[in-house]
């Protein structure tokens, strides 16, 4: 009701005052009588070119006005704290299916009173709103080595062989690369960092892989597996897919490093440093309950450099 008053007597018209307040016209008067009502006294008078303060309005509207702005004030300042406790975070999609909010639930444990804002992206584009400082951290593959970015090795992520369940290789613990030379595959599309990945492990096994459809995401090359329309090279999923099953590969390099990012020279924000030493201290642990993550965790090394890559 106050800031109806102080809007009116500011614009001087019931019209204008419901215009800057963004409400309709009809509630603005029903708050100016209400406020009328409980005061019992006349605030407003209507005049001929709007509205204007009757003696009582003018005796009122001063302090209305302090209030107000010492309450607007003391808004901000709420807003800008709990900024403060706040943790911009990037990291790839593949990530976001466990790992990552595996990783915030604990955190969340030691440090309810901070929070987070979630971005998901390839690679390449975590890496570009790192640059320009629209988020603090990134979780991301492969290890950025840029010389304006700095990354700390979190962990390795195993690759698996995704095949349909009829597949001759589905009953097998384990399987090199090389005995499903003769598949169809099913791939990222080419530019993409895990594609890359794959078409290298498959020449590393010999053989060039004969690709049968290329998507643009993990999910979709889970479920065209599933449809029994190739194999596919893939993070082993969180859970259990339906008509789908997943072969740990023996190839040497079957894995992907883990690094969380940050730009080199900045000065991260007191909430962010928390989250970035308790990522450092715990993400080996979220990776080792996940299905997707293998072992291999270093938790102390950076490096830097000039590579740029993408992934999903």
């Amino acid at each position: 009701m106050l800031v109806q008053f102080s809007a009116i007597a500011q614009e001087g018209q019931v019209t204008k005052a419901a215009a800057v307040l963004g409400v309709p016209q009809p509630t603005v008067t029903r708050h100016l009588a209400r406020l009328e009502n409980v005061l019992g006294v006349r605030l407003c008078a209507r005049v001929h070119s709007g509205i204007a303060l009757t003696a009582d309005g003018e005796q009122l509207i001063k302090p209305v006005q302090q209030a107000l702005s010492v309450l607007a004030a003391a808004i901000e300042e709420l807003q800008v704290g709990a900024a403060r406790r706040q943790v911009t975070l990037a990291f790839l999609h593949t990530l976001g299916e466990q790992a990552v909010p595996s990783l915030l639930r604990r955190f969340g444990e030691q440090s309810p009173d901070i929070k987070f804002s979630l971005i998901q992206d390839s690679a390449d584009q975590l890496l570009r709103l790192l640059q320009e400082g629209q988020v603090e951290l990134c979780l991301t593959a492969p290890l950025p080595t840029r010389s304006d970015i700095e990354v700390a090795r979190l962990g390795v992520q195993q690759l698996v062989l995704a095949v349909p369940v009829q597949h001759y290789l589905a009953g097998e613990p384990e399987a090199p690369l090389a005995a499903a030379a003769s598949d169809d595959f099913v791939t990222l599309k080419p530019g993409n960092y895990m594609r890359q990945m794959a078409d290298d492990l498959c020449r590393a096994a010999g053989f060039e892989p004969r690709i049968a459809f290329e998507a643009t995401g993990i999910s979709t090359l889970r479920g065209l597996v599933a449809a029994g329309l190739g194999v596919a090279i893939v993070p082993a999923a969180p859970a259990p897919v339906a008509d789908l099953v997943e072969v740990p590969l023996t190839d040497a390099g079957a894995y992907r490093e883990i690094g969380l990012a940050w730009r080199a020279g900045i000065d991260l924000a007191e909430p962010a440093q928390t989250f970035r030493q308790f990522a450092v201290e715990e993400f080996g642990t979220v990776l080792d309950d996940d299905p997707a993550a293998g072992s291999g965790i270093a938790n102390d090394s950076t490096t830097r450099g000039d590579q740029d890559e993408q992934d999903c």
